[in-house]
């Protein structure tokens, strides 16, 4: 069974950092996992991989632009791809080949599974490799930096944390992440993840009874430092900590 081949998708920025990973899968038929913007450098570098042979499929995360909207350009070049995604109802069903909870997809010459990992994005789905405990992680874990929940946007802590002791469970040796190095310890970086938000959480709570409530304020109070290229993120992530505090009927 080959190794996944790390194709970088050419889209560096200030939330996608180096740019975002996509992972080619060999075999009878080739699959991507996740589709990048379409940069021509990506496409490039997949077709030189490729060396004549289609694409057969692109396995989609979760909807987010820096991982999904790189498939017309994809089929631009390979007509015949097919593009499996989580469906919501915002996404067309022609566009799409609908991925499922516990679904066994075949990618490449690996049988994976589908793990709804909603949080980060309602639509956030893992691919688990059983075989070689090896799991293709989307944007579930970041080695070096935190994950963004995207409150009113897709975004939900709670289900992000339910989600972590879901992957947590699974043991994997090893995850391919959507952004950044290959991540070889996984259960020590979900530990440090859930510890940061619970960090975070006493943190707001302890803004609050102060009577800080406003989302920017406890922003300006608990990133004092921050670029102003990554502070509608550090909000954003606010505001879910607050929406889970008020699902959980805290203060």
């Amino acid at each position: 069974m080959s190794t996944p081949i790390h194709l970088a998708a050419g889209n560096p920025g200030p939330l996608t950092g180096a740019g975002n990973n996509t992972w080619l899968l060999s075999g009878a038929e080739t699959a991507l996992i996740d589709a990048g913007t379409g940069a021509p450098s990506h496409l490039e570098a997949l077709a030189r991989r490729l060396d004549g042979r289609p694409l057969a499929d692109v396995f989609v995360t979760h909807g987010h632009p820096d991982h999904a909207a790189g498939v017309p350009a994809l089929r631009s070049r390979w007509p015949n791809l097919r593009a499996h995604k989580w469906l919501t109802e915002a996404d067309a069903i022609d566009d799409w080949i609908p991925l499922t909870a516990g679904q066994r997809v075949v990618a490449g010459d690996r049988t994976l599974d589908v793990i709804y990992t909603p949080g980060h994005a309602v639509d956030h789905v893992c691919f688990w490799d059983a075989d070689r405990r090896e799991l293709y992680g989307g944007d579930m874990l970041i080695s070096g930096t935190t994950v963004i929940i995207p409150a009113g946007h897709g975004g939900n802590l709670r289900a992000y944390m339910a989600s972590l002791e879901r992957i947590d469970a699974l043991k994997p040796v090893r995850i391919f992440p959507g952004h950044g190095p290959t991540i070889e310890n996984p259960g020590h970086l979900i530990g440090i993840y859930l510890a940061h938000r619970r960090e975070r959480e006493a943190q707001i709570l302890a803004c609050l009874a102060e009577g800080i409530v406003s989302a920017d304020a406890i922003v300006a109070r608990l990133y004092p430092d921050i670029s102003e290229a990554v502070r509608p993120a550090a909000r954003l992530t606010v505001s879910a900590h607050l929406e889970k505090l008020r699902e959980e009927g805290e203060p």
